[in-house]
């Protein structure tokens, strides 16, 4: 009975990494480099860039796709709480393969075909990442969700400050609407991954809507108070979008399990900047 018992454990060892098909874009991280670049070109409209070609945001799409790919299986096989981490640990050799294809990818974008000075924009989120594994802060509650949603809200700003030709990387940490775009993505990010049972879960749960309550009456707020054809009434019109979005999508989760929620959670992201390009595109863009 031992061995028989050996053998049955051995044979659904790999069913476990076995994972529906719509599950696999999730994954993969595919789902989070195409909201990047949502993001991406929805702040480049907010803030009127009036040239927008696709060296950057490919560029932006391999970084945001590295980054995700890696983390993911390298905390999964240090044994850290990931999702389904006996997929990624499965297929591990397989996902850091491409994670390095797609890293080399991106250095010959970067280098021979975008320019060098991109790097100065990337090394902000990548100071962001780095800070978020500094051993003090990982005590401190919501410390990784708050330094994930800032890593990839400034990466999504690396097209736009690039084609700006005005600032400099150390504007990206001093602008006030960027830091907005941060509290809406650490809302995402606290409603992405808390539990759903347990006192961690329930804490989240208790502030999480008065979070969001407060974020949209804020934004409301900047909409009524500026100019109707000024970029601020814009951009804080899209988050109150965002924002309403997001507690639909915290609804959501309760009537669905967590594979779908999983599986679905970042692509929804989307959604408010794609609404945001069709309202504020510039004009130079639908000529």
């Amino acid at each position: 009975m031992g061995t028989e018992g050996i053998l049955i454990a051995m044979n659904e060892e790999p069913r476990k990494t076995i994972k529906p098909w719509w599950m696999l874009i999730a994954l993969w991280g595919i789902d989070v480099p195409l909201v990047a670049l949502s993001w991406g070109v929805l702040i480049a409209a907010l803030f009127g860039i009036p040239l927008l070609t696709f060296g950057p945001l490919l560029l932006l799409i391999s970084m945001v796709w590295v980054y995700v790919l890696f983390t993911r299986v390298v905390r999964a096989l240090a044994g850290e709480p990931v999702p389904y981490e006996d997929y990624y640990r499965g297929h591990a050799f397989l996902m850091l393969l491409v994670a390095l294809c797609a890293f080399f990818a991106s250095q010959w974008l970067l280098f021979f075909s975008v320019g060098k000075y991109l790097i100065a924009f990337f090394a902000v989120p990548f100071l962001v990442v780095l800070l978020t594994h500094v051993p003090i802060l990982k005590k401190v509650p919501f410390a990784r969700e708050l330094g994930t949603g800032a890593a990839f809200v400034f990466s999504c700003a690396v097209p736009t400050y690039f084609y700006s030709y005005l600032y400099s990387p150390l504007h990206m940490f001093f602008n006030t609407h960027l830091w907005c775009l941060i509290v809406l993505f650490l809302l995402f990010m606290v409603e992405r991954s808390r539990p759903t049972q347990g006192q961690e879960g329930r804490i989240a749960s208790t502030w999480l809507p008065g979070g969001m309550i407060v974020f949209f009456v804020a934004c409301f707020y900047m909409v009524l108070t500026t100019d109707n054809s000024s970029y601020e009434h814009h951009f804080y019109g899209t988050l109150c979008i965002a924002t309403a979005f997001l507690h639909v999508m915290s609804k959501m989760r309760q009537r669905v399990n967590e594979a779908v929620w999983f599986s679905f959670c970042w692509g929804l992201m989307a959604v408010p900047a794609l609404l945001g390009i069709l309202l504020y595109a510039p004009e130079t863009w639908l000529r």
